[in-house]
């Protein structure tokens, strides 16, 4: 072999080494997390995992609250978060480019207004040091009740305060009342606290979605295809099984099986069916964008947001039609 023969196969062997290396850094880069807070609505995608449902290259990222899942999601260290529709709203009116591509759940008396049992009325709290997360979904919880009582946001001390501090505040008497969800809610009502107002009385308002970043879809199509399929399955399992599958969901959420139950029975679980019916619908509009237009209202009137933002193409609907 000539000394230039030698050398063309030493750079061809140098060259299939990088080969390699970038084809590792690729695999890599299609890791897809998915990132969440603790809420029974979300648990469906650990549930998916124990099940075997869900692909090697999908991570599941819990955060503590839903302020974290906002914040990991502007900085890119997750590619899709679980968040109320309202949060994803906000995210949108920041500038940041995303698309929703799969309704989770619909609250339906899941998110709640705590009150000690010596409060039996919603008048009653004028005064009160009322604690609730500082995102859409807690302003929009606390505006609507206190919009019940006839009371305003200059009638009650307000407490920001993540979701994970809720029991124990409450609890110490830090604070009066709370704007919480489950599994808090349960929990609290355990401690022989009470509901006063909840999701139910403001139906629909409450949507839990994934969004994915714009620029991500097209890189990730597989395996967020993967990811919507695994949640359906899952969807189809609980219906089949609910009493196995609360005995897998419940040690993480804190609650017994049964309560675990209770608690779902909260929550309007978004099959295949629904998101197709919510994100597709029959007329030129999805059906949901009446949901965002009243969502986007309220953030202008608690001056979350400056104005009303453009949501054309907001919806990516694909993955939920296959």
């Amino acid at each position: 072999m000539t000394w230039w023969m030698g050398k063309a196969v030493k750079l061809l062997l140098l060259a299939l080494v990088f080969t390699l290396i970038a084809g590792c850094s690729d695999s890599t880069r299609t890791q897809l997390r998915v990132g969440f807070n603790l809420w029974p609505g979300y648990e469906t995608l650990y549930l998916a995992q124990q099940k075997g449902l869900l692909k090697e290259n999908i991570k599941l990222v819990e955060l503590l609250s839903a302020t974290d899942t906002m914040d990991a999601f502007r900085h890119g260290r997750i590619e899709v978060a679980a968040l109320t529709l309202d949060e994803a709203l906000l995210l949108l009116a920041e500038g940041i480019a995303l698309k929703i591509v799969l309704i989770m759940d619909i609250s339906n008396g899941a998110d709640a207004v705590v009150v000690r049992e010596s409060v039996s009325e919603l008048a009653q709290l004028k005064g009160k040091r009322i604690a609730y997360e500082q995102t859409a979904v807690g302003a929009l919880m606390l505006h609507e009740a206190l919009d019940a009582a006839q009371l305003s946001m200059a009638d009650i001390d307000a407490v920001h305060l993540p979701v994970n501090q809720h029991f124990r505040a409450f609890q110490s008497r830090a604070v009066d009342a709370v704007v919480t969800f489950e599994p808090v809610t349960t929990q609290l009502v355990n401690q022989d606290h009470k509901v006063i107002f909840d999701s139910a009385q403001i139906p629909g308002k409450i949507v839990d979605v994934l969004v994915v970043r714009t620029a991500h879809l097209a890189h990730y199509h597989e395996a967020l295809q993967a990811l919507v399929s695994a949640q359906f399955a899952t969807l189809a399992y609980i219906e089949a099984y609910p009493e196995n599958a609360a005995q897998l969901m419940s040690p993480r959420l804190g609650l017994q099986p049964h309560e675990l139950l209770a608690a779902l029975g909260g929550i309007a679980l978004a099959d295949a069916p629904t998101n197709r019916t919510l994100l597709v619908g029959k007329g030129t509009e999805a059906p949901l964008y009446s949901t965002v237009e009243q969502l986007l209202s309220v953030l202008v009137e608690q001056n979350m947001i400056d104005e009303v933002t453009d949501v054309h193409g907001l919806v990516d609907a694909r993955f939920v039609l296959q």
